[in-house]
Order: C-alpha cells, then structure tokens, then sequence
C-alpha cells in the first residue's frame, strides 16, 4: 500500500494532517523574520589602532607594519590591505570564504596579543571588529530643538536618548553624529612648564590621578563594615586648574593654572552633518545581527514619541531614512507577484481542463504547498527576504506540474477505462508516482549545486535554492495525497457533468479551439520532418547568433533596486579644510535645490 491509497482510505486522517500543515504553516510565515537580503557572514576584519599626533609614515612603520606582520599567518588569511593616515592604522584583513568569522577574529586577536607590548606606550589597543551587513544602519533620524544649543542637545541625546534606544528590542547599536561637543582643554605653555623643570608625561599623568576614586579600605563599626572611597574626580573647571602638577625647588606646589590655560570649549570638528540645507545632529541605529529590521524600525519609531515626552525641552526627531520602508515594499511587490502568478495559474487550469472543480483541487495544491514551505522554512532559519521570495514566485509554477500529471491520469482512467473514480484515484496515482518523482528529482538537481556555491554567490542564493528545493519536495507530497484524496471526493463523473449551459457552451467552445491547435500542430510537425536538414539548419544558425548576442548582454552582481533616494560623492582636492569643504557642500545643495 503506497502512500496515495493510504491518504484515501484514510480521508479524515490526511484531512486533519492538512489542517495541521495549514495551522503550522502559518505560524511558521509569522516566525519568518523578514529583511533585505540573507543573513551573511562577511569574511572580513578590520584593526583599527590610534596614536594621536603622528604622521602617516610613523604609523605605517611603528604600527602598520608590526601589526600586518602578525596577522599575515594567521590561518586562513587571503589578503591583507591597510591604510596609514595621521593618528590613525587601518589595516583590513580578508580570510577565505567559509572560514567562521568568529574563529578567524579571535585567531586575530591572539596575533596581536604577542606583538603588543613592542607598539609604542601611548598607541591605543588594537581594535578588530568583524564585518557584518548587520553594521549598516537601518534608521537614520535628525534631531532639533528650539530650546537647547548644539552641545546641551548633544549631551541630552548621548546620555537620555543613547541609553534608551538601546535598551529596545531588536537595537544593536545607537550613534550620534553631527553637533557640538563640549571639552575641556588644556593648553600648555612650554615656557612657564620649562621654568618649573616639567614635562608634558608629568602634567598628564598629574591630570589622570588626580581623575580617579581611589579605594580608602573599609570601615567597621559596630556590626556594620562600609566601604570608604576617595572621591577625587573633577566637579568643575576650577578642580582641573587646581589641580597639584609638581613643585618646586623650594617645595612649594606647582598648580596646573601656573604652566597652562584651562579652557572649556568645544572639541574640533572633523565632520559637519547637514540636513535640509541646515546643520543638524543625527541618530543611527543599528540592529542585532539576529534581529527583524522591519520590526526594529517599528519599535525604534513607535519609541520616539515617547522619548521626547521623556526628554522635554521641545526637543523633536524627524526620520530620514527607513531601511524598513524599503524591505515592506520589496516584499510587497514579490507577494503580489506570487499572488498573480497563483491566479494566472489558476486561470491556465481552468481554460485546460474546462472544470471548476478540477481546477480547484490543483490550484489548492499551491497555497498548500506554500504553507508546508513556510513552515519548514521556518525550521531552518531562513528569513523572508528578496532572495527567498524570488525563489517562491519562481517555484509556484512548478508547483501544479507534479499535480496536474497526477490528476490527468485520474482522469483518464475513469473516462477511457470507465473506472470508479476512488480505484482511478488510487491507480492513478500509483501507476505515476515513480514518473513524478524521478521529475521532482531531476528538477531539483538543478538547484541543488546552488547550496554549495563558493563565495559571496552562495550565500546569497542559498535562499533561493533551498526554496525551491523545499517548495518541490512539499509540491510532490501535496501531488501523491492531496490530488488523490480531493479526487475520490469531489470527481465522479456525475460531478464533472456540467450542470449549466453557458459551461456547456464553454467547454465546447475550447475542445473545438484545441483540436484546430492540435491539427496545426500535426501539419507543422509534418512539414518539419519534411525538411528536416532545412529545419537542423535554422536551428544552428539560431544557437550561434544566440550566442554572438550574448556576449553583448552585459551583467552585473545585484540588480539595481529604486530606494526612492540619490547618493553623491564629492572629492575635493587633497588637504581641503573642513569649512572649505562645507562651502562646497553648501554650494551643492544650492544646484540641487535649484535644478530638481
């Protein structure tokens, strides 16, 4: 006993197994997490190390270099490229695909461990930071206020809003750029530190202790021991110029305010962010890398109303970009491909076979086996993006092929051999179940090479590959159990009697219409067979042409998708100063508001 006569002896079983696949396929769509493109682990890693004031030639030869030397034999490393800039080693370190990132950056991380102490004593500490799509944020909103100034509005979004956003579901990471920041100064004055015999390590490392609360031990009294901390952190401007720096050779103490101006003002500039034609501070948010950027969006923005109740002084957020805008209507647009197609199909179906019911037991097979999709696709964690969704439209086409040979063959055998429609059924589909099987497989093996893709490719279409694979294997199981099942129920030949005249009519009318096509089908087919070098020849000339043709095609990676936004890159020369570079900007702005 095969599985198609099972589902039809057992009706009410393979009723209620649908019932379930249904329930759960529906609870596996509302699992998916839906973004962009694929989870992907890029095999790259960046070290980024600071040593202030230096020239590039001195931080390409005291950390540049140290650092690429160690990380060069680090397992798994293809190619490493850096970049030495004032104050500042890049140094970017590319591992072949497949390598688990995690495992590659540690590996990292331990190559520099035993070069670190041979890096000068003031260089940061190396930092690695693996790359992940994830990064890239996801939410950019301005923030303004007709209250605060430029550094009273930044330190209110650094120490209220910061916090808060990300503390919110599905939030990775909060920055702020743009704006004013507050910093205290310290301006030393070479001749006054040379009169006291100091030196520039001497007044930092004065400011740093004096900086610190320092452990005073612990006080006990009675049944009660207290922990006593020496406050001695910085409370005001006046605490830093106060600050004790050395002394003199008579004893008496040299204060920082004797060989330096404190001033409290703000941190240079390095970049301007402007919006609307306005300078202007922004928020990026970033997401986990597991986490639904549509729904982090959507919990970031329903979030902001409340935040500026929380934070007051009319300080108000304006959203510039919305990477989850995008991804709803990229899926949008793919769900109601996928809708078409269903319905396209449904309509193919019908105008073939003339009968409703018919149609209908096939049509059922693709939402079902879409369902079953879903679900399964859930299990094994693939997201909902352009890439799974372009496989599922691709796939609902091949949905009803297995469906429709199964019910052509239930067919035949009750019309042609007088069968009762429940033994059609069940021989219909046992006499072809090896045939459709063997062509799920066949089909299959296209896509399956898909999954083992190296590189970037193979993540990417990973997705889709799995996709399709899962939508045939649910199409085949929907074609031996469903078709049968529904078949035995609803198709005796009483039902398939058409019971009103304009069916009647319609029935006729493309019975007649298919035989002309099959007439000139049998006389195209003649007279090819008639001419048959003639014909091989055509055929020939075709495929070359074809393939002339298709060097001129051209290609490229990703498709280009329309993000209802246009990013430019301005270039100035070398060495352009930043208000120079703003006056360019500005300029910009200028011809773009004019001429768009």
């Amino acid at each position: 006993m095969n599985i198609s006569e099972i589902s039809i002896r057992r009706g009410v079983t393979f009723f209620m197994i649908y019932i379930l696949i249904a329930g759960a396929g529906l609870f596996g769509l509302s699992q998916l997490e839906i973004d962009l493109f694929p989870d992907m682990d890029l095999p790259f890693v960046a070290i980024l190390t600071t040593y202030e004031g230096v020239g590039p030639e001195d931080i390409e030869n005291v950390l540049t270099r140290p650092l690429e030397e160690a990380v060069i034999s680090v397992e798994g490393v293809e190619q490493v490229s850096s970049t030495s800039r004032t104050g500042v080693s890049a140094i970017f370190v590319e591992f072949t695909w497949g390598t688990d990132i995690n495992v590659g950056e540690n590996n990292i991380r331990k190559s520099l461990d035993m070069v670190r102490d041979y890096l000068p004593a003031d260089a940061s500490e190396p930092i690695t930071i693996a790359f992940n799509p994830s990064m890239q944020p996801i939410l950019i909103f301005n923030v303004s206020s007709d209250e605060l100034g430029e550094v009273e509005l930044n330190k209110v979004l650094t120490e209220q809003a910061q916090p808060r956003l990300e503390r919110l579901e599905g939030v990775g990471s909060v920055s702020i750029s743009g704006g004013t920041e507050r910093e205290i100064q310290i301006q030393i004055d070479p001749y006054r530190l040379a009169a006291n015999k100091l030196s520039m390590d001497q007044i930092k490392s004065a400011v740093r202790m004096a900086n610190l609360d320092i452990p005073g031990g612990l006080l006990e009294e009675g049944r009660n021991e207290f922990s006593v901390i020496t406050e001695t952190r910085f409370n005001n401007v006046e605490d830093i110029r106060n600050v004790t720096v050395g002394y003199s050779p008579t004893g008496k103490p040299v204060y920082l305010k004797n060989v330096a101006e404190v001033v409290d003002g703000y941190k240079e500039m390095t970049q301007i962010v402007r919006n609307n034609r306005e300078n202007s501070i922004v928020v990026l948010a970033s997401k986990q890398s597991n986490a639904n950027t549509v729904n982090t969006c959507n919990n970031i923005i329903n979030y902001l109303p409340i935040l500026e109740e929380q934070i007051g002084n009319n300080v108000s957020f304006n959203v510039i970009f919305n990477q989850a805008e995008f991804i709803e209507k990229s899926v949008q647009n793919l769900s109601t491909t996928a809708i078409l197609a269903f319905i396209l199909s449904a309509l193919v179906l019908f105008f073939f076979l003339r009968h409703i019911v018919s149609s209908l037991i096939v049509a059922v097979s693709i939402p079902i086996s879409i369902l079953l999709a879903f679900f399964i696709m859930s299990q094994l964690e693939i997201t909902l993006n352009i890439i799974s969704m372009a496989g599922l439209a691709l796939a609902i086409g091949l949905l009803v092929d297995n469906s429709i040979v199964v019910l052509e063959n239930i067919f035949r055998r009750n019309h042609e051999l007088n069968e009762p429609i429940r033994k059609a059924a069940e021989m219909g589909a046992k006499e072809i179940s090896m045939a459709i099987t063997a062509s799920t497989l066949t089909t299959m093996s296209v896509f399956v090479p898909v999954l083992f893709l190296p590189g970037i490719s193979g993540v990417l279409f990973k997705d889709m590959a799995l996709t399709i694979v899962v939508s045939l294997l649910t199409s085949l199981f929907v074609a031996l159990t469903l078709v049968p099942l529904l078949s035995s129920r609803f198709l005796s030949l009483k039902q398939q009697e058409h019971r009103f005249k304009l069916t009647r009519w319609f029935d006729t009318s493309i019975q007649n219409f298919l035989e002309k096509l099959t007439n000139i089908y049998q006389r195209s087919l003649k007279w090819i067979l008639g001419h048959k070098k003639f014909f091989v020849l055509n055929i020939i000339v075709l495929f070359v042409i074809s393939v002339i043709l298709s060097g001129h095609i051209g290609g490229e990676f990703i498709p280009r998708t329309d993000q209802d936004r246009i990013s430019l890159n301005v270039t100035a020369e070398v060495g352009i100063s930043l208000p120079e570079m703003n006056r360019i900007m500005m300029k910009v702005e200028e011809i773009i508001t004019e001429e768009v």
